[in-house]
């Protein structure tokens, strides 16, 4: 979970992102794809999504009430505020975990003797 603090010149409101979904492709130093999750403040929940790789951005997915209306944050709410705040959070979480997709550097630290005893071709991506 991420806390995220989208109100201009203030921390009073604070809404969490729970990534429910990552749908993640790596390719050499490259890291694309989107991850998903519940934006709540506690007494609301929306759907957001971040987008990474070449074009990144992010979004927060309406949701409709019964009366048809789209439900949203309070006013005090900076949207845009909230969605570059999730794209810095998300990205600033995936630098942190190194090697993550990779299995073939995965048993280094085991030594030169572990790497026979797996074979990592058999290890599901």
């Amino acid at each position: 979970m991420i806390w995220l603090s989208p109100t201009s010149g203030t921390e009073e409101c604070s809404i969490y992102f729970e990534i429910r979904d990552i749908d993640l492709q790596y390719r050499g130093d490259v890291t694309s794809g989107v991850v998903r999750g519940l934006l709540g403040d506690g007494s609301l929940e929306l759907w957001g999504e971040v987008f990474l790789g070449a074009v990144e951005s992010a979004q927060i997915l309406p949701v409709w009430t019964e009366t048809g209306e789209v439900e949203s944050f309070s006013a005090a709410v900076d949207e845009s505020l909230l969605i570059a705040q999730m794209l810095v959070e998300v990205k600033a979480l995936f630098s942190r975990v190194k090697n993550i997709g990779n299995y073939s550097q995965s048993l280094d630290w085991l030594g030169p003797a572990a790497a026979g005893r797996c074979p990592v071709h058999n290890l599901a991506a």
